[in-house]
């Protein structure tokens, strides 16, 4: 039954059914007409973020609304040209090519001008164009219709050129009005996915550098450390810790940056390198800290850290002496040979927050056996999905830790990754990590 108001009977204007369902047929074939789909397929490449795909996308997608052959054309002005060409075949199939033109085979197409960016606008190669052979080539026949080449603009002009092909016909000023507006979407895309692929690059680099060295083989210290990075495989956490061989003295520092990203990587490399170069001249670690502070200060105020500086000096008759300066960190925590757990006070405030920061400074002898254990606040943050996202705690790692007395220092950073690890249960997580300083037993003979 028809709505009320609405005459099934009434005759349309052009004969066709009810008055209420005429504009039904011409908005489907509205949307199924060259230029809907054109248009179409452009707003689809704006989230391929793949250069590669992207192209091959662009040159394949034209070909359901009427272009028998479409190639994109990209490379630098005096060197080889690469094509990508996507062609409708009799038979209603779509093939992809790719190729290359040399310099000498672009320098004979009149319409690249003095490369393939700086085409001014579309043009019509003539007849004996290498754009003739390449569309013999990918399309298997000779060249019989209207060849249309549009620059690809880029951020800063002009990057490539799309060539359109249509057998048998031409594109009229509408027609060709859209091939620009096509080509204009598609240099967008393509300069989001380059500026993409750049970033996650430039990302995986800074990771890769930021990755601990191994630890050093140390007479008298046994060092052990475990470290597990953020769950976003994107992202880039702030934890770092190093471990350097002096000689008479074992130099170590642990660190978490403000924020993540790329700014923490660069901060995370600074402190490193600063620190190394301190070292030439200073051996206190509160006096390291003090300078680190005001280094980060005069580079860029905005950025922070907290931190655990310090030395390890094996004693004459065995055990270890551990000095340490705090800026902000969580205090390590003493492991004795029975499972005995005591904390080794430091304090302080963020490395590079303020000028006239206050530092402490402790020590702590070590029998052999015993350790200090430095780690991440991504240990005692971890959230336990399960039990509503609670945190793992600082009273559950000290239990944790009491298990570990005597274990060798490798052994008890590994279990501290595993057991938070087992408390996430797959779920996201800051950076996790764990650094192990313990006293060797002195050897037979030594006084």
């Amino acid at each position: 039954m028809p709505p009320p108001g609405i005459d099934e009977s009434a005759p349309s204007a052009e004969g066709g059914g009810p008055a209420f369902l005429r504009p039904v047929e011409p908005v489907r074939r509205q949307e199924r007409s060259g230029p809907a789909l054109l248009r179409r397929a452009a707003r689809g490449l704006a989230g391929v973020l793949h250069p590669e795909r992207l192209i091959e996308q662009a040159v394949r997608l034209p070909l359901d609304s009427g272009v028998d052959a479409c190639v994109l054309f990209s490379g630098e002005p005096g060197a080889a040209l690469r094509w990508t060409a996507g062609v409708a075949g009799h038979d209603g199939g779509r093939t992809v090519a790719h190729g290359r033109w040399s310099p000498e085979t672009a320098a004979a197409a009149p319409w690249l001008g003095e490369g393939v960016g700086t085409l001014p606008e579309a043009v019509e190669p003539a007849p004996g164009d290498p754009a003739e052979e390449l569309l013999r080539e990918v399309t298997g026949h000779r060249v019989a219709g209207q060849v249309r080449v549009v620059p690809l603009p880029g951020p800063s002009g002009a990057f490539g050129a799309l060539l359109w092909y249509r057998r048998g016909g031409r594109f009229g000023p509408a027609e060709a009005e859209l091939l620009a507006e096509y080509a204009e979407r598609v240099g967008s895309a393509l300069g989001s996915a380059h500026l993409y692929q750049y970033q996650a690059r430039t990302a995986a680099t800074l990771k890769a550098a930021l990755v601990p060295d191994p630890l050093p083989e140390v007479d008298r210290v046994v060092l052990g450390a475990s470290f597990r990075s953020a769950f976003e495989a994107e992202r880039i956490g702030g934890d770092f810790y190093e471990v350097q061989d002096a000689g008479e003295l074992v130099h170590f520092s642990f660190g978490d940056v403000c924020g993540k990203g790329n700014d923490a990587a660069v901060l995370t490399g600074l402190i490193r390198q600063s620190l190394q170069a301190l070292r030439l001249v200073e051996d206190s670690p509160l006096r390291l800290m003090e300078l680190l502070n005001v280094l980060l200060l005069r580079t860029d105020p905005e950025k922070f850290s907290t931190m655990v500086l310090g030395t390890a000096r094996p004693l004459p008759g065995g055990g270890l002496r551990v000095r340490a300066a705090g800026g902000g960190h969580p205090p390590p925590l003493v492991v004795g040979t029975g499972g005995e757990v005591r904390e080794f006070p430091l304090g302080g405030i963020f490395v590079g927050a303020i000028d006239d920061a206050v530092f402490r400074e402790a020590e702590v002898d070590l029998a052999p056996g015993e350790a200090v254990v430095v780690y991440s606040d991504g240990v005692t943050e971890a959230r336990n999905p399960l039990l509503g996202g609670e945190m793992l705690g600082e009273d559950r790692l000290v239990r944790l830790l009491g298990e570990c007395g005597g274990l060798p220092a490798a052994a008890t950073a590994e279990r501290v990754a595993q057991a938070v690890g087992d408390w996430l249960g797959g779920a996201e997580h800051d950076d996790i990590t764990v650094l192990v300083l313990q006293a060797r037993a002195a050897p037979a003979g030594a006084r």
